[in-house]
């Protein structure tokens, strides 16, 4: 069954979490790079609740608690709009590496790709702007969530739609020009993908997710990469939020 929101034992938080996201999107209308930022950073708290919510047993807590702090430290330090964002996206990127390794867990293959990204990760931040390192940062996001996403494909009922947006991600990949390219292409995709993601994790949120991606679409009429780019990150936020609030009912 779909949950009413607020019902699981960390409900408070998630509906605070919601309302501040909410609040401060307002507080800056008239600033795209701003709400840029308020969706990105919400978008980076959220997986961070979402992979303590998986690790029922504490083995992942110290790792998930270091980067929490990592990320909160950022915040205080990064002043300019492109540290912040660098900031933001590392965060999801740190949070993404511990869930593929929680989904993963056992499987051998699967944690050396998970490496091999990391080593790729690394690579592509040694040099460069940072804007280049938040692409970096959101490119490599990308394979891990497809690999959680097959992970929950058990019955392979997904599995042309994960190749699918696979096949996306290859091309935009191939068409990019620019760092901001690669960051937008890699955005979108991890939307698409985190879409699938969700709905295999409990087919009654199949229409909530509907709603999102009819939402997603609509705000990709906006030709401007800014406005694009804010269109994806509160897209992502919001489905992060929805499969968080739904798990945290469940547990509870």
């Amino acid at each position: 069954m779909v949950f009413p929101p607020g019902q699981g034992k960390s409900g408070d938080y998630l509906m605070a979490l919601w309302r501040h996201y909410l609040q401060e999107y307002a507080e800056r209308e008239g600033s795209v790079e701003s709400q840029v930022l308020v969706a990105a950073n919400h978008s980076a708290e959220i997986f961070g609740f979402f992979s303590l919510s998986l690790d029922r047993d504490g083995r992942y807590r110290s790792i998930i608690d270091q980067r929490i702090t990592y990320f909160t430290e950022g915040l205080r330090r990064a002043a300019s709009f492109e540290d912040r964002l660098v900031n933001a996206t590392f965060a999801l990127y740190n949070h993404m590496n511990t869930l593929s390794q929680q989904f993963t867990q056992g499987n051998a293959e699967s944690q050396e790709l998970i490496r091999q990204v990391g080593e790729q990760v690394s690579l592509r931040t040694q040099s460069g702007g940072p804007i280049g390192r938040s692409a970096a940062a959101i490119r490599a996001s990308f394979p891990l969530l497809g690999l959680m996403t097959l992970v929950l494909d058990r019955g392979q009922l997904m599995t042309s739609g994960i190749r699918h947006v696979e096949q996306r991600f290859v091309a935009g990949e191939e068409h990019a020009t620019s760092e901001w390219q690669y960051l937008l292409n890699s955005l979108y995709r991890l939307v698409e993908m985190l879409q699938i993601f969700v709905t295999l994790s409990d087919q009654e949120l199949r229409d909530q997710v509907q709603q999102i991606a009819s939402r997603f679409q609509e705000e990709d009429q906006i030709l401007d990469l800014m406005s694009k780019l804010r269109n994806g990150f509160c897209r992502l936020f919001e489905l992060v939020h929805l499969v968080a609030t739904h798990l945290d009912a469940i547990l509870s």
